[in-house]
């Protein structure tokens, strides 16, 4: 009897499906060893060996995992194919206290059933026969760079967290990629703070052709035209920055002397993007779909490991969801160029299959690219067998893989030079506008751009023309945007930080811990409590919150788990310096006043009362602490709007238990107006409710109602 191990019983469930008799399919339901959570269990003394011990939650399955053990002949570890799965598999073996094949040859030695370590990329019946087919041995490197990384995180976070505690407010925490990831949006929020807008202006003019009578619709169409440049000079960017020189140039301006001095046509292509990486992925997710990066890896695992559909029972739909490899297998190539033959026809195969060039530093060649694992598998076919998010998400993914092997999309891009002369022909001006038409949408006919072409009439070099309309539009240069989810991983992978298993626990982390929130954009704004922690860390360990320095790290990570470095000796290097240090701030930095006097007293002892600031945010507690224990919730600031419903409370701002901002009315429960947007204080004209705001315009609070005004952003 072989027994097959992997770490989900819905995994277990899928693969149980493809195997006959002679095996059983079993889960680990994830890792069953890891450090403790109640101590360090890192002996610094002695070589950094770790301690793990089995969590009582999981001591139930191991019992069992040992008992089906000692009846199996062959043990088939069938853990994912990462770092994480890795470690995985070689604890297995030493809670049910077994050793691998390898180890036992080098002791001479043979005892218990033979052990085999096979690994796929996806969970399909033949990706399964062929794994099996191709046992390997527990790759120790991997799990060296696993065992180095915990080691890393648990040394960083179980030493540096305690300090946070002492010198600002307990339950806070640190740790190297969540606290560089709450540097960037902390420095992030200052240079918003520190923007000076600069107001500047831009001409445009809406053109057509001079003397259309008799002339065809399509000849006398007007188009909208930009000036690009006075006497020569380009108008840089922003724009232009001197009223006066606006002014002068609509007062000036000869409106009949307008003429298309040239025109410039050329065909512009465009490439379709590669398939998915875990980063891409959740940044994509985001962007189209308003997932969190926590929301897309739940739902691309479920693809993953198994969804029962009537065409293929229940099987995976995508390959590994945790990876930043671009690499694709051949047959995939081969099967996805087929499919695209079949349905869209030879003119969208491009002569050879489409590779791409790996970005990601450190990335796996072995892995492949998240992909759906049969490119035949339409998403249409399946949708009934999906719940809505899981065929969304699968669409998105099976656009962009069949995209990326598609024939490139072609555009005709047409530019207009218009000159023009002030009425007195002592200044030259010169008018710009480009436009494109798609000749082939290639890759666009899958994977389809929200972009409409900006059509311009047929018109030939010296065709004079006439200013219909013409005005100065005045802008204000914008601060750098805020993070969303989808834009803090893209910098994180940008800076070589984290990895693909790392970047959704990441942007839960820094939530989680009250370091920022989420405005009603979606966009991180850093907390009080998480600038405090972000400037005691830059000040006083700056090597933990170091980009550059993080991301060297990470790629000596890369190395252990490529056999080139030792992960012990990685440890001691980073360690004795940060323990030295840790020593030294403890005595030198002095504790934050995180505390505000308020003018009330203690219900319970007569202290004055006091607003603290805990791991969720501010509260009020007694002076008198830890004698007295009266704590009670800070109460919500007015917005200066009164409730739009019961016309009585005022609106204000709360926060939910994942600390997500949304407003409500002050009388709750008695008055239960909730709303995400921020309300505008006005009521739509069409059914009364609160107005609420977006980014350029309002909209209708009641769903039901589809009232929305949207204007252009004034750098649009």
């Amino acid at each position: 009897m072989k027994l097959v191990i992997v770490e989900s019983p819905t995994k277990s469930k899928t693969i149980g499906r493809f195997l006959g008799k002679g095996y059983i399919v079993e889960s680990s339901y994830g890792h069953i060893r890891d450090l403790p959570s109640y101590k360090l269990g890192v002996d610094v003394e002695n070589n950094f060996e770790p301690h793990y011990v089995i969590p009582r939650k999981v001591r139930a399955v191991v019992k069992k995992l040992k008992e089906l053990s000692k009846k199996a002949d062959t043990i088939v570890l069938a853990t994912d194919e990462d770092r994480e799965g890795e470690a995985i598999a070689w604890h297995l073996l030493y809670a049910m206290g077994l050793k691998s094949d390898k180890e036992e040859k080098d002791e001479k030695k043979k005892k218990g059933p033979k052990i085999e370590r096979i690994v796929f990329h996806e969970i399909t019946k033949r990706a399964i026969d062929e794994a099996l087919q191709h046992p390997r041995d527990i790759n120790i490197d991997l799990i060296s760079a696993q065992q180095a990384r915990r080691v890393l995180d648990r040394l960083v976070g179980y030493k540096l967290s305690p300090f946070l505690w002492k010198k600002i407010a307990r339950g806070l925490s640190a740790g190297r990629v969540q606290s560089v990831a709450l540097r960037l949006v902390v420095e992030r929020e200052e240079e918003i703070k520190q923007f000076k807008s600069q107001q500047f202006w831009t001409i445009v003019a809406r053109l057509q052709k001079e003397g259309c009578a008799g002339e065809s619709e399509e000849q006398c169409a007007p188009f909208l035209s930009q000036l690009h440049a006075i006497d020569d000079e380009t108008i840089g960017k922003p724009g232009i920055i001197d009223k006066n020189i606006v002014d002068t140039a609509l007062a000036s301006l000869d409106r009949n002397s307008l003429y298309i001095s040239s025109v410039e046509k050329k065909k512009r292509i465009q490439q379709p993007l590669p398939p998915f990486t875990t980063a891409t992925l959740q940044q994509s997710a985001w962007s189209h779909l308003r997932f969190s990066a926590k929301k897309t890896m739940l739902i691309a695992q479920q693809l993953y490991e198994g969804v029962e559909t009537a065409q293929e029972g229940t099987a995976g739909l995508i390959t590994y969801m945790r990876t930043d490899s671009l690499h694709i297998a051949e047959d995939a190539l081969r099967a996805v160029r087929s499919h695209v033959q079949e349905t869209y026809g030879d003119a969208y195969i491009p002569e050879q299959a489409r590779y791409f060039k790996q970005k990601a530093k450190g990335a796996q060649e072995a892995h492949e690219a998240i992909r759906p694992v049969d490119a035949a598998l339409v998403p249409e076919q399946i949708k009934n067998n999906l719940t809505h998010d899981q065929y969304r998400l699968y669409l998105l993914i099976w656009r962009r893989f069949v995209a990326s092997q598609m024939k490139e999309a072609e555009f005709e891009q047409t530019t207009f030079v218009i000159g023009a002369v002030s009425t007195d022909k002592k200044k030259r001006y010169q008018f710009r506008t480009t436009g494109s038409i798609l000749r082939f949408d290639g890759f666009l006919k899958v994977f389809p751009l929200k972009k409409e072409d900006t059509l311009l009439p047929p018109l030939s070099e010296g065709t004079p023309l006439r200013i219909a309309d013409i005005k100065a539009e005045d802008h204000e240069t914008q601060p750098p945007p805020r993070f969303t989810e989808a834009s803090l991983i893209k910098a994180l992978e940008k800076f070589g930080i984290g990895r693909p298993s790392t970047y959704a626990p990441t942007m839960s982390t820094i939530q989680d811990r009250g370091y920022v929130l989420r405005n009603d954009q979606k966009q991180f704004e850093p907390t009080e409590i998480g600038s405090k922690v972000n400037a005691l860390l830059v000040e006083h360990f700056p090597q933990i919150v170091d980009i550059e320095f993080t991301a060297d790290m990470e790629q000596k990570l890369d190395e252990v788990a490529e056999g080139g470095k030792e992960w012990r000796g990685l440890i001691k290097d980073f360690y004795e310096p940060f323990a030295k240090v840790l020593e030294e701030k403890y005595e030198t930095v002095a504790k934050e006043d995180m505390t505000e006097a308020i003018d009330e007293m203690c219900p319970e002892c007569t202290k004055q009362l006091m607003i603290r600031h805990g791991r969720f945010g501010r509260f009020i507690s007694c002076s008198g602490f830890p004698e007295c224990k009266f704590t009670k919730a800070l109460p919500p600031q007015p917005l200066g709007i009164k409730c739009p419903r019961c016309k009585e409370g005022d609106v204000v701002e709360r926060r939910t238990r994942k600390r997500r901002i949304f407003y409500g009315c002050s009388r709750y429960p008695e008055c239960d107006f909730a709303v995400w947007q921020k309300p505008t204080g006005e009521l739509c004209p069409e059914c009364k409710s609160a107005l609420v705001g977006l980014k350029n315009g309002v909209t209708c609070s009641n769903k039901e109602c589809k009232y929305k005004v949207e204007q252009p952003s004034k750098d649009e």
